[in-house]
């Protein structure tokens, strides 16, 4: 197979084409997304089809949950971990942007909260896992405070420009 990305096995672009295509992108939004030719994404597809039906692969919930999230990113949905005052949870950014600017706010407040503590305060008693990384939930929140710090600003702009065409 002719491509770009010798880095990208076989199996893992035959798998991709091959679910994205079912996910509803076209073949040459595949090739594009992949830096394939279309017809190297179309005998990607037949491939991992054939080795369906000859029962050398089973797809699975997990292949295809993968795989869709896989597309949400590269959508420019991004996934996200934030702070609130019930615990850490993880959200797509296009759910986050369902949710009203009260609700926004309190997410804000609460990760820029949690990063004002000492990161290491958690393990005082008890020494932290073996390779523990005390910074990667920090690098997530903060990740976090920006896109929910740029979905306040889109609710602001869209009040203001509501309340403009309210008075009008």
């Amino acid at each position: 197979m002719t491509r770009n990305h010798p880095e990208i096995s076989d199996d893992v672009l035959e798998e991709g084409c091959y679910h994205l295509l079912h996910l509803g992108l076209s073949v040459s939004e595949i090739a594009f997304h992949f830096q394939i030719t279309p017809e190297v994404a179309e005998r990607c597809i037949k491939s991992y089809e054939s080795r369906i039906n000859s029962g050398e692969v089973v797809v699975g919930d997990l292949d295809r949950s993968f795989w869709t999230d896989v597309r949400r990113e590269a959508e420019g949905d991004t996934k996200v971990t934030f702070v609130s005052q019930k615990g850490f949870h993880h959200a797509w950014k296009s759910e986050l942007r369902r949710l009203d600017g009260a609700s926004l706010l309190e997410i804000y407040e609460a990760s820029k909260d949690f990063l004002g503590t000492d990161v290491n305060s958690k393990f005082l008693d008890f020494p932290p896992p073996k390779g523990y990384d005390p910074l990667m939930l920090d690098r997530e929140v903060r990740n976090a405070l920006e896109v929910v710090s740029g979905l306040l600003d889109q609710k602001l702009k869209e009040n203001k420009s509501n309340r403009g065409r309210s008075r009008k």
